[in-house]
């Protein structure tokens, strides 16, 4: 959805903003005279206030913000550390979120029908798992969905996508700011994030390594046409500092430097994500919002 107001609106409000029946500049200047240049000039600063107030009153609510992009979020705890991996199968020690039944036999399906979960929202069925991060502990984790650019042309997410992320990035003390590197001298709460590819050839939705690439604002290749929302896992790290340096589990008693750090994504939620929440908080929701609607995630 998007809001535009022109000019000629601006001025059909005056009337209303403007108090004590201001006379128009245009009028005052007609009775001619020194008295009236300047009345006419003193009208035309209230008529400039007046349609600076008008803007800021009116048209301030509906206005784009830069940083504003409307989102979908959820709040999981991680219920178990183990080496399960549906996806991949591989040994590395894994943080589980949202579904509880994942075992490495899990499919879309199994998930879909049976909704027991970790996260604050009961249609998040789906599973997401992530590498240990050696010496780290994780006090939550925030999913997001999001949609850069048009966002009414994403579309809906299948069950049973595999999705593979290794676009990972830190920051320190609930910053916003991204950093591609550990901040290694950060001694607040810090947070790890990793993000999913939102293109997806739907001719192999099982194939995590070749099914889906990143899109440029919005905007996906030929080869993988089908946009879906924008997934990305913040992290969340309690006090204490980075350990330096900073590794991941690349296997049983394995570890790897940082670059390492990856995330899956098993698609099983509930309709309602799809059928509803994806037009409430993305398609149909304000540039001018984060959050469209209190199922939206606060």
């Amino acid at each position: 959805m998007r809001y535009s107001v022109t000019p000629g609106l601006c001025l059909a409000l005056l009337p209303s903003v403007l108090v004590g029946g201001v006379v128009p500049a245009s009028r005052a200047q007609a009775t001619g005279g020194p008295r009236a240049s300047l009345f006419g000039r003193l009208v035309g600063g209230a008529l400039l206030l007046a349609v600076v107030l008008a803007s800021v009153l009116l048209l301030g609510p509906f206005a784009a913000r830069a940083d504003a992009q409307p989102r979908i979020k959820v709040n999981c705890k991680v219920y178990a550390t183990n080496y399960v991996d549906p996806i991949a199968g591989t040994t590395h020690l894994h943080n589980q979120i949202g579904n509880t039944s994942t075992t490495n036999s899990s499919t879309g399906s199994s998930l879909f029908n049976n909704r027991s979960t970790s996260c604050n929202q009961s249609w998040f069925t789906s599973a997401g798992w992530f590498p240990v991060e050696r010496n780290e502990a994780v006090k939550g984790v925030n999913v997001y969905y999001r949609a850069p650019g048009d966002q009414k042309t994403i579309k809906a997410i299948p069950t049973g996508l595999q999705l593979l992320a290794t676009d990972q990035k830190y920051s320190c003390g609930g910053s916003t700011s991204l950093s591609a590197t550990p901040p290694y001298s950060c001694n607040s709460t810090w947070a790890t994030s990793v993000a999913f590819p939102d293109c997806i050839n739907t001719s192999r939705l099982a194939d995590e390594a070749t099914n889906a690439v990143s899109s440029r604002n919005g905007v996906c290749p030929s080869t993988h046409p089908y946009r879906i929302p924008k997934i990305a896992f913040l992290i969340m790290h309690p006090d204490g500092g980075v350990t330096n340096p900073l590794q991941v589990s690349a296997g049983t008693n394995a570890w790897e430097d940082y670059t390492f750090m990856h995330a899956d994504y098993l698609a099983a939620n509930q309709s309602v994500f799809n059928n509803e929440l994806l037009d409430l908080c993305l398609r149909n929701a304000p540039d001018s919002v984060t959050v469209a609607d209190t199922r939206c995630g606060t």
